[in-house]
C-alpha cells in the first residue's frame, strides 16, 4: 500500500509545473555621448551631452499569435523572468499596448468559464516548445506548432537614470543651456533648469561637473568639445 502511494504522488507531482522564483536579473548598459575630447556639432534642441543608463531584457518573440487549448498567446516580446536547466519563463501584459509586448487576455473554456490564470510562458531551450504555466495541480500546456526567436530589447525602468544637456539656441554674446533628467522614461521636474553662459567672458561653460569647450554657437547649431562628463573630472 506504501508503494502505491508514493508511485501515485511521483506521478501527481511529475505532472504539475510552476513558474520558479525571479533569477533573472536584466542588463544594466551606460551612455555616454559624445566622446571626450572629440568636436561634435548639434542644432538646436538636440543634446549637447547625455549620460546615464538604460536596461536591456532578455526574453522571446513570438511573430505571429499562437493559440493553446484556448490560451490566446499574442504576437510580441515576452521578458524572461526565470530559468532552469530545460527552459527559461517569461512574463506578459493582460491586453494590447503600444509597446508590442506580448499579452494573454483571460482565457475561456467552451462553456465560457474562466480557465486557470497562467502564472508565465515557458520556453523551451532546446527545441520550438511554448507552454502555458499555470501552477497547482495543473501540468504544463504546451504547443510546437508556432516557432519563437530569443532577442533582447532595451527598456527604461525606473532605476535607469539620464542626465541631459540641450542647447537651446543664443543671443547676443550668451547661449542657453537646458538641463534635464529623466527616470525610466519620465522627466523629473525637480530636475529641470535652463542655465546661461556669456561666451564673451569665457568659452568654457560648466554644469554639475561636466565641463564644454565652445567652438561656435548660433541659433542653429552649436560646435564644441566635451572636456569632461557629468560623472568625471
Amino acid at each position: 500500500m506504501r508503494s502505491y502511494c508514493a508511485l501515485a504522488l511521483a506521478v501527481t507531482l511529475a505532472a504539475c509545473a510552476s513558474t520558479p522564483a525571479p533569477n533573472y536579473t536584466p542588463t544594466r548598459v551606460p551612455i555616454s555621448f559624445p566622446k571626450l575630447n572629440e568636436e561634435t556639432k548639434v542644432s538646436l534642441g538636440e543634446d549637447m551631452l547625455r549620460q546615464g543608463f538604460y536596461t536591456e531584457e532578455d526574453g522571446i518573440e513570438l511573430r505571429q499569435e499562437n493559440n493553446i487549448k484556448g490560451y490566446r498567446i499574442s504576437a510580441g516580446f515576452y521578458p524572461q523572468i526565470a530559468e532552469d536547466k530545460e527552459n527559461t519563463y517569461h512574463s506578459f501584459r493582460l491586453q494590447s499596448n503600444r509597446e508590442g509586448a506580448g499579452y494573454i487576455p483571460q482565457a475561456r473554456d467552451f462553456l465560457g468559464l474562466p480557465l486557470p490564470f497562467p502564472q508565465s510562458v515557458r520556453a523551451s531551450k532546446t527545441k520550438q516548445e511554448t507552454c502555458i504555466i499555470t501552477g497547482g495541480l495543473n501540468g504544463p500546456i504546451c504547443d510546437t506548432e508556432h516557432d519563437f526567436k530569443r532577442t533582447r530589447q532595451p527598456v527604461l525602468s525606473e532605476r535607469d537614470l539620464q542626465q541631459t544637456l540641450i542647447y537651446s539656441g543664443r543671443v547676443g554674446d550668451r547661449i542657453r543651456i537646458g538641463y534635464r533628467e529623466s527616470s525610466g522614461n519620465m522627466a523629473r521636474p525637480a530636475f529641470s533648469n535652463e542655465a546661461e553662459y556669456d561666451l564673451s567672458t569665457s568659452s568654457e561653460i560648466a554644469y554639475r561637473g561636466a565641463r564644454i569647450k565652445v567652438l561656435e554657437a548660433d541659433n542653429q547649431k552649436i560646435r564644441y568639445i566635451v572636456l569632461s562628463n557629468f560623472n568625471t573630472n
